[in-house]
């Protein structure tokens, strides 16, 4: 249950606009288990808005919870994310919007095919 949440929370990220607005959580507010599940934004932290500041924020409140394993999955889907440039990322957005929108029957089929497109 616990990895859905965070995929439906990591998911929801990709909703958010780029912003280049100033910090309005300090890097050195958050605290320390929240700047290792961040780390990897930490660079591009002060560009952030303050609603995508809280929406990683929030993300990282889960993260203790986790297992070793999701924990490895996050951090390498947050690092991902945080080396796309703004077009890759709305790129993703919208293949995000457009998978919300095949049938949920459908879904996994679209999952598998992915991930045998990924194997090659």
């Amino acid at each position: 249950m616990k990895k859905l949440c965070v995929c439906f929370l990591f998911a929801g990220l990709l909703w958010l606009p780029v912003c280049t607005l100033a910090a309005t959580i300090p890097w050195q507010k958050l605290k320390p288990a929240e700047q290792t599940a961040l780390q990897s934004l930490k660079d591009e932290w002060p560009q952030l808005d303050e609603a995508q500041q809280r929406n990683f924020v929030d993300l990282a409140r889960h993260y203790p919870e986790l297992t070793p394993e999701e924990k490895m999955r996050f951090r390498n889907r947050l690092e991902t994310w945080s080396r796309l440039t703004p077009a890759q990322r709305q790129a993703a957005r919208d293949k995000y919007r457009a998978f919300s929108r095949v049938p949920e029957e459908k879904q996994e089929q679209v999952r598998k095919m992915v991930r045998e497109q990924e194997k090659q």
